[in-house]
């Protein structure tokens, strides 16, 4: 399963995160030379299923994050939370820029300069005049349609009526209007009346769904302008039409006079120009029209990120995104041209913007640079939508200064530029709808593959066009198909085809492509994705499913040793997936390997074997080393061997087993710790602090299975949801907030002085930092402690304790909480931000008993007579809310989970309402009823009956539901 991470950018702490990411500028050639024939948005795509994470490319160079031991000749630098990577675009007849103190230069593009600075935005802002972007740490997306290539069409009558619309004068007034309001800087006060303005000005053309769309940037709310025509046949599907509204001026106080004419009044003046004239012509696109006009692009294209982002979060289909930047800049006669920046993966897209320009313009056409990041056209290809990006012939001599009026520019040309966009929004915006849930199905001869598609009922629909060769995007001519199937045949055994399929509407007008890859082969493909989920005392193996004509079934085989293939189980399995019960809880691992067979008893190669154990909680308590091995030269820095001692001291009474994350090879996962029944994790170096974050997975699947952790480590906050800012607070919904159960974080600094925990619960015992086990200087006491606040229905277990005055920098963070207790969920969890390892090792051993036997249910080794059955015994705890609407939840404690439970509600009338569980449990569960019956209906108000069975062993609690 491949792991995406959406990261902000962070403040530094020094603590290590990201440890072993390295910022790499890596050479396309070299990542093609296996691959020669593949295009570059193929190598692309691989080089991010390898596990780098592509932040930008051109043709030469990808920058991109990779992993230890991944092109390492080819490392800029380690990611380091205190810089900022920004790429910086190139000026013509301008020299690299500096970036000042701390700024370094990483590598040089064919269009711009990757930059790593200490700096924000507004302060890069402040040294160089040079278009910019910074670089966000989550990796591009990639489109899956294509384009057909381009050829020429019939001109359309109602393209030539909005063309003809289109008015130099309309466009200089409008231009005129918004270099009118003096300053349209993104600092500036006036940031909403612009935008109201425009957005009336959408309004009063007719396009009544205008609105502003709000976000926050440096402490201010910022506003791009969204008005939108929908489209008569695809109204979810959209053409995204857009130019940015802000402006600067280097040479004059931005603030009181920033005209930006050319830059980019004329962008913005397009989007509002294109949906006069489609009103004013009576135009109903089949597919919706969004014109958007984004705000505080001069600092790093903030608006169209946020456009982009929330786009792409909601799944939104946008066909394509029009960037209109600086296109009213031309001091030549005519004939006049127009400049298409191209993006990899939109090339055909550029090249249709091309033809449908020459055919309804008078405007030729080239290509600028690939892939700019200096305009509001590459967040939306970072987010994997198509784009095109129309920009000026002659760039602006005025560029960013006061000059850049209505006076030095030329609203013929840029009204020229408006109508090849016309054109270009209205073809895109009538093709036909792309085919949907393509896949292909190898017939298993060697030679034939089955293309499917979904049948759309369409009725724009004539025909399809079915592409395949072996190079991607290299098609030759189509088959033609009115099926939404296709047999392809008389292929090449063993050679990866790529297959491409688009829907043709009565006029001639093709769809974007949709497209897949197959190989023909006469014995069956390996299964793919084969995975492992623990359950409780079972093992669910999951794969992909086989789609080939022929297939019969798969193997699966299961042994106690990795390097032996087992006894195969289940027999000739037909579906998926398999639910392994015949396991048991232990240190071994088990190993399984899969085949598929077909019907000829061809097998394919085995997958790669998957290790796996069931989810037991029946093997004592795992102790987690999270603790780098440090050289011990101070007590802030142990070794590896000076942390394992003092826990082994300290856990002495039960019986444990120790997993150092170091040596792991993979990320943590649910299967190395789910036979345990607790965990101590800790952490109790200052250097990488952010393990638990990457773990979350396996945790929150190890919690809600009933597994209990007790966490030492510096820093919470920052471990489970990499915070670094204070005061911080943390969405009901994360991680750390629900699970963890820590709602709040606080932190005064490295002067504040921790000595003490003080009690905030019951008999929870005191603790003390051990003098031996800090610094002289600190008189006892040690720093980077951090307060956190409990989530509502957790508990605070300590306060901070410090022998300072709390009016003292060092006594700033007396009373705090320091210590949190989560009951809510199946297991338990306990948190500390103190690290014990620096407490009296007593204190830390009489914390360790109490929290794992009162709060865990731990008992002291020697365990019970294992050849004794375990004593029966349940309770139900109170439900929570009681009464409650919607849902409540109970927690079921058993003495005995080796033998099933029954788990049921019932009204007063003794009827039975709902079967909530039966099966095997572990010893601590939390269980919950949403007011349901066995058949899904609502059950009216009033007193219920939780009731629970085991062997003749019954409890039962009643609860109170209410309306």
């Amino acid at each position: 399963m491949k792991r995406y991470l959406i990261l902000a950018a962070l403040l530094p702490l020094c603590l290590g995160l990201w440890a072993n990411q390295y910022v790499a500028g890596i050479p396309v050639r070299l990542i093609r030379s296996p691959f020669q024939e593949e295009s570059l948005n193929q190598a692309m795509r691989r080089l991010s299923e390898e596990g780098c994470a592509i932040l930008h490319y051109d043709a030469d160079q990808a920058i991109a994050l990779v992993p230890e031991g991944k092109y390492q000749d080819y490392r800029l630098a380690e990611l380091d939370t205190a810089q900022k990577l920004y790429l910086v675009g190139k000026i013509p007849g301008q020299s690299r820029p500096e970036l000042g103190a701390g700024g370094r230069l990483l590598l040089e593009l064919a269009d711009a300069y990757l930059f790593e600075s200490p700096l924000d935005e507004i302060q890069l802002r402040e040294q160089i005049t040079h278009p910019f972007t910074r670089l966000g740490l989550e990796p591009m997306r990639f489109s899956q349609t294509a384009l057909p290539a381009a050829s020429p069409r019939a001109a359309r009558t109602d393209i030539d009526q909005m063309v003809a619309l289109v008015n130099a004068a309309s466009v200089q007034s409008t231009i005129q209007s918004l270099q009118d309001f003096q300053t349209r800087y993104a600092r500036a006060d006036n940031r909403l009346q612009v935008a109201q303005w425009i957005q009336q000005k959408f309004i009063s053309y007719g396009v009544t769904d205008a609105v502003l769309q709000q976000f926050m940037w440096q402490n201010t709310i910022q506003y791009n302008v969204v008005a939108t025509i929908p489209g008569t046949t695809y109204p979810n599907q959209y053409i995204v039409v857009g130019g940015h509204h802000d402006s600067i001026s280097n040479n004059s106080d931005p603030y009181l006079f920033a005209p930006g004419a050319d830059d980019n009044a004329s962008g913005s003046v397009a989007a509002l120009e294109m949906a006069r004239v489609m009103m004013a012509s009576g135009y109903q696109p089949r597919s919706s029209i969004r014109f958007v006009t984004f705000a505080a692009e001069e600092f790093g294209l903030w608006g169209s990120k946020h456009h982009a982002h929330t786009a792409n979060l909601a799944g939104e289909n946008i066909r394509l995104m029009i960037n209109h930047d600086m296109i009213a800049n031309q001091s030549g006669p005519q004939p006049w041209q127009v400049c298409l920046m191209p993006y990899d993966g939109s090339i055909d897209h550029s090249a249709y913007a091309a033809l449908i320009t020459e055919q309804y313009t008078d405007l030729d056409t080239y290509y600028g640079g690939l892939n700019s990041g200096s305009s509001d056209s590459h967040p939306f290809w970072q987010n994997g939508f198509h784009v095109i990006y129309f920009f000026e012939d002659e760039f602006s001599p005025v560029y960013h200064t006061s000059q850049d009026v209505v006076a030095n520019l030329n609203p013929a040309y840029c009204a020229e530029v408006i109508k090849a966009s016309v054109a270009c929004a209205a073809s895109f915006a009538d093709m036909p709808s792309s085919p949907v849930g393509l896949s292909a199905q190898d017939w298993g001869d060697g030679s034939t593959i089955l293309l499917t598609w979904e049948n759309l009922n369409d009725p724009l629909i004539s025909y399809y066009n079915v592409y395949y060769s072996t190079v991607f995007g290299d098609w030759g001519a189509p088959l033609t198909t009115s099926s939404n199937y296709l047999s392809v045949q008389g292929l090449t055994q063993g050679q990866l085809y790529h297959f491409a399929v688009g829907s043709v509407d009565n006029f001639g007008n093709e769809s974007y492509l949709v497209y897949t890859t197959a190989m023909p082969l006469s014995v069956p493909l390996q299964p793919q994705n084969f995975i492992d989920q623990p359950l409780y005392q079972s093992i669910l193996l999951d794969w992909d499913d086989n789609r080939e004509h022929d297939f019969a079934g798969y193997r699966l085989y299961r042994s106690s040793q990795p390097d032996e293939l087992g006894q195969q189980i289940g027999g000739l399995l037909t579906e998926s997936e398999y639910l392994d019960n015949d396991v048991v809880g232990s240190p071994s691992y088990y190993y399984y390997s899969l085949c598929a067979v077909d019907q000829d008893g061809n097998a394919s190669p085995f997958t790669q074997v998957v290790k796996s154990r069931p989810v037991t909680l029946d093997q004592g308590v795992l102790i987690v080393d999270e603790t780098e091995d440090m050289g011990g030269t101070n007590p802030f820095m142990p070794t590896d061997q000076q942390a394992d001692d003092f826990y082994a001291y300290a856990s002495a009474n039960f019986t444990t087993t120790e997993l150092d994350i170091n040596s792991l090879d993979e990320n943590l996962r649910l299967a190395d710790i789910g036979i345990y029944s607790s965990i101590i994790w800790h952490g109790n170096d200052q250097a990488s602090m952010d393990y638990p974050y990457f773990a979350r997975d396996a945790l929150n699947q190890y919690i809600q299975a009933g597994g209990n952790v007790f966490f030492s480590v510096y820093f919470p906050s920052l471990a489970f949801e990499l915070n670094v800012n204070y005061p911080g607070n943390f969405n009901s919904d994360s991680f750390i907030y629900d699970v963890i159960g820590i709602a709040s974080a606080d932190y005064s600094g490295n002067a504040a002085r921790f000595r003490f925990a003080i009690p905030a619960q019951g008999q929870i015992p005191a603790v003390s930092v051990d003098p031996e086990k800090t610094l002289s200087v600190m008189n006892g006491h040690i720093i980077r402690v951090e307060s956190i606040g409990a989530s509502p229905g957790c508990a605070t277990i300590y306060n901070y304790g410090t022998d300072y005055a709390d009016d003292t920098p060092q006594g700033a963070m007396a009373g705090m909480p320091v210590g949190v207790l989560n009951l809510n969920q199946s297991g338990k969890v306990c948190v500390v931000s103190f690290p014990l390892y620096n407490i009296y090792q007593d204190d830390a051993r009489n914390l360790i008993d109490y929290v794992l036997t009162e709060y865990f249910g731990e008992t002291f080794s020697p365990a019970e007579d294992p050849g004794l059955a375990p004593a029966g015994g349940i309770s139900i705890s109170t439900n929570h809310p009681n009464p409650f609407k919607g849902e409540t939840s109970f927690r079921l404690e058993l003495k005995n989970n080796t033998r099933p439970v029954l788990v049921e509600i019932y009204n007063l009338r003794g009827q039975k309402v709902r079967s909530l569980f039966v099966g095997y449990s572990p010893k601590s569960v939390v269980h919950s009823w949403d007011g349901l019956d066995d058949f899904g209906s609502a059950v009216s108000s009033g007193i219920y009956i939780i009731r629970t069975s085991q062997d003749g062993v019954a409890a039962q609690r009643r609860i109170a539901l209410v309306k």
